[in-house]
């Protein structure tokens, strides 16, 4: 479609609506905004905008002028809004902005999404693009709107794109030359409605490449496997206990690539299987897309691990305090426990409607736990006749709890399994405030 003087409704005005709406007007397109809330924030984007010729309407969206020739919709903005039910009933066509930018953009994608180890693959894997020297950048999910990414990254270059379930469920035409699949658990139950659903969206990272394109995927993950039976690009299967003959993978230590050796696994700085994994991940993608084998290395080498995910942030009386605030649902707080002993776990928040009973198999070597927020009851239910489990109203209750609890050569993990926005505005804010709980012990604080 020819944006230029297009009529584009924009839905959201958070950062990707933003980014969006910035981006339409700037190529001639007849932009107008609808948002729900209102904010100081809001009403400083909204003047910006008017004052270039949009159309913005805040704390609502008008359902009965909802007409134009596209709708751009924010990834925040769930399908049961009725925002989203009137479109659906409309004749207006629906993208992401993630299908916009790569309808808009001159460079190449490589695409990761997965329920987990999403943000941390795609770090290392724009890394890798840099240390090869192939302009590029880290963008999507991750936290750089990626319409404002295409601005940045000029024809021959690529972007590493993390993406989510929600942002894939808008896409039309996007297609990344290598698409990474790292695993599907169930989470955003309360978004999808069911663990197929969730995983039909995740497939859609696969559904426009042709036959030159590059799939990596998780042969440990069964749901990921299915996906890659059906799709149309070369696949490469990624496994951390094996090497296969076509992929990547490890054996007697040597990261094996196409059956020859990388570089020794003592190279990978990540911790955990859940590490290795996500290292894998983007190598394979790396060296699918051409790059060098010493960039790649390099990048591994000089990678530091992402705040909030298996961070320690504190050694108390020889107890490991571990921040994995981002572990937000329960595959990926079992990804980790892998690898730990004697764990006391925080665990808890929102839920997000995902069944937290497999959060029994962390057991052991989880050998306590502290249950906080809403399905703190939940989490108590599924752990009550398999270790101690305490209740705490507050995260500094919950570090005090854990430390009663924890032994020597031992961690007290938060790996909460749940969504923060009960207690936090974000994982990273929860996890900064387990950090600094735990600091404050080692100097005697608490």
């Amino acid at each position: 479609m020819n944006l230029v003087d297009s009529k584009v409704l924009v839905v959201g005005l958070g950062a990707s609506g933003w980014a969006a709406a910035r981006a339409l007007i700037e190529i001639g397109a007849d932009v107008r905004v609808t948002e729900a809330s209102e904010s100081e924030q809001m009403d400083e984007r909204a003047a910006w905008l008017r004052s270039k010729g949009a159309t913005v309407e805040l704390g609502g969206h008008d359902l009965d002028h909802l007409d134009a020739d596209l709708a751009v919709v924010s990834p925040g903005i769930p399908p049961t809004a009725d925002v989203m039910e009137a479109l659906e009933h409309s004749t207006t066509p629906v993208i992401s902005e993630v299908e916009l930018a790569y309808q808009l953009a001159s460079c190449d994608f490589l695409a990761v999404t997965g329920t987990n180890g999403k943000t941390t693959t795609t770090s290392l894997l724009a890394s890798m693009l840099a240390h090869s020297g192939i302009p590029s950048v880290a963008a999507g999910n991750i936290g750089l709107p990626l319409i404002d990414a295409i601005r940045e990254v000029p024809d021959g270059g690529a972007i590493a794109v993390e993406v989510s379930s929600f942002q894939l469920a808008g896409i039309d035409t996007f297609r990344p030359k290598v698409a990474v699949l790292l695993n599907i658990a169930e989470d955003h139950m309360d978004w999808h409605g069911s663990i197929d659903a969730y995983s039909d969206a995740k497939a859609r990272i696969v559904e426009n490449q042709l036959a030159d394109d590059h799939f990596v995927v998780n042969g440990h993950d069964e749901r990921a496997l299915a996906i890659a039976q059906r799709a149309p690009s070369k696949v490469i299967v990624m496994s951390i206990d094996s090497a296969p003959l076509d992929g990547i993978g490890v054996e007697d230590g040597r990261v094996m690539w196409m059956s020859e050796p990388l570089f020794g696994s003592e190279e990978i700085l990540l911790p955990g299987r859940a590490g290795l994994e996500d290292t894998l991940a983007a190598a394979a993608a790396a060296l699918a897309y051409g790059i060098d084998p010493d960039a790649v290395l390099a990048a591994v080498r000089g990678f530091i691990p992402l705040r909030h995910r298996l961070e320690q942030v504190a050694v108390v009386d020889r107890v490991r305090y571990i921040d994995d605030s981002k572990a937000t649902n329960p595959h990926a707080t079992l990804a980790a426990v892998s690898g730990l002993t004697d764990v006391v776990l925080i665990a808890g928040g929102r839920s997000k409607g995902i069944d937290l009973s497999p959060l029994a198999h962390t057991v052991p070597p989880v050998i306590a736990v502290v249950a906080i927020g809403e399905a703190a009851e939940e989490v108590a239910t599924v752990y009550g006749d398999l270790v101690p489990v305490d209740r705490a109203s507050s995260m500094e209750d919950a570090v005090r709890a854990a430390r009663a609890r924890s032994v020597p050569g031992g961690s007290v993990l938060l790996a909460p399994a749940c969504a923060s926005l009960d207690m936090y505005r974000s994982y990273s804010e929860r996890g900064d405030h387990f950090a600094r709980i735990a600091r404050d012990l080692k100097e005697g604080g608490v």
